[in-house]
């Protein structure tokens, strides 16, 4: 079967203010009843009351759900699906960041599918197509308002499972800059980090390729010259639209370079020790571009030089790929300046050769370019807690 090199199935409405086009959007769709979903966090914010009084005004009905949790786990999906057929609702808006956007798709997948969401981990083959899902992102980071993955917890286990959702992604996705202005300094800095770690697994992955190398060189460049804007200032509008922008179409490479060793040891890291996503794949960047340096060195020296570094011809392949790692760093801890993994107070008991086994059977770590063993693993978790 051919494989195609582009995929966006999302349509994308943008624009600064844009949220007040929902009602429009809405009706282009023909959904009359639709199902918030959002956490308690935006929940706090002005961010739903306006969006209530947006829908109010145009003569919409609605329900919601808020009971999102960082790290969405299976009950909440499973239990968001039984309240959304049990209301009669005809789709869905999420409201909200990474985690609200994953759990979302997650309930779109069991309003049209059998079972459990955890029934599908390994098994997306048999998930029937699931329309009806709007996606408003207030962060700019995982890019799941466009992406076919979704990351969710299984609580008893303590494990996060990637699910695909190919066939089961948003619809439509609604990217209003206005609704991150604000957003607090150290999730803006991580959500952003995230961005970075996409385009540069995507670039780097073993399903690279040229249409997908362009879009991540400008994700990177754009994530370096907007993000310390953003963080810095919180109402800086034209950084927040670039960088919202970026981690949509940071998504949609999920979908064709998709990601590989970082945001696996990212999602094991996390789900471990309840580090937030895009901080967690940020502290396992400069183990992963040191591992793969044997097979995308070119790659490596041309995001080195978009961070500042200046290579000499005669640098060797693990000269150019510490370089590189040295300089995100200094581009994660002094000019973005995000908390420090010791932020988290990591037991480290748990850094552990199960732990690098369960890093080895994510599906994702095959798309690595040089292959992954336990023993490379350890070696990078060595990196990443100790240094």
């Amino acid at each position: 079967m051919l494989r195609y090199h582009t995929i966006q199935k999302t349509k994308v409405h943008t624009g600064r203010g844009s949220i007040r086009n929902l009602p429009a959007l809405l009706d282009d769709a023909g959904f009359k009843n639709p199902f918030l979903v959002y956490d308690q966090g935006i929940a706090q914010t002005p961010i739903i009351p306006k969006i209530q009084m947006i829908l109010d005004y145009a003569g919409f009905s609605y329900y919601w759900y808020d009971r999102i949790t960082p790290d969405p786990t299976s009950d909440l999906v499973d239990h968001g699906a039984a309240l959304f057929r049990a209301r009669g609702c005809d789709c869905i808006i999420a409201i909200g960041g990474g985690s609200t956007l994953d759990a979302s798709k997650g309930i779109n997948v069991m309003c049209h599918n059998d079972g459990q969401i955890l029934d599908y981990v390994g098994h997306e083959d048999r998930m029937q197509p699931a329309r009806g899902l709007i996606c408003i992102p207030t962060t700019a980071g995982t890019g799941s308002e466009i992406s076919n993955w979704i990351v969710i917890t299984d609580l008893d286990k303590g494990e996060k499972h990637p699910i695909n959702v190919i066939n089961s992604m948003c619809d439509y996705a609604l990217l209003d800059p206005e609704l991150t202005i604000g957003l607090p300094a150290q999730i803006t800095a991580a959500t952003g980090l995230d961005v970075f770690s996409h385009a540069f697994e995507a670039y780097t992955s073993t399903r690279a390729n040229p249409v997908t190398d362009i879009i991540c060189e400008k994700m990177m460049e754009t994530v370096i010259k907007y993000l310390p804007r953003a963080v810095s200032d919180g109402t800086d509008i034209e950084a927040r639209e670039r960088m919202q922008i970026s981690a949509a179409y940071g998504g949609w490479t999920l979908i064709d370079g998709v990601v590989h060793i970082g945001h696996c040891i990212g999602h094991e890291i996390g789900a471990v020790f309840h580090i937030p996503h895009g901080a967690a794949v940020s502290y396992a960047f400069p183990a992963m571009v040191k591992h793969i340096a044997g097979a995308r060195l070119q790659k490596i020296r041309y995001t080195g030089q978009l961070l500042g570094v200046d290579f000499r011809e005669d640098d060797s392949p693990e000269t150019i790929a510490a370089k590189t790692a040295e300089a995100y760093i200094r581009f994660r801890d002094e000019i973005v300046r995000l908390n420090p993994i010791s932020h988290y107070k990591p037991d480290l008991s748990r850094v552990n050769l199960d732990m690098a086994r369960t890093i080895c059977k994510d599906p994702l770590t095959a798309l690595t370019p040089v292959p992954v063993t336990q023993e490379d693993l350890m070696y990078m978790l060595y990196l990443i807690f100790v240094g």
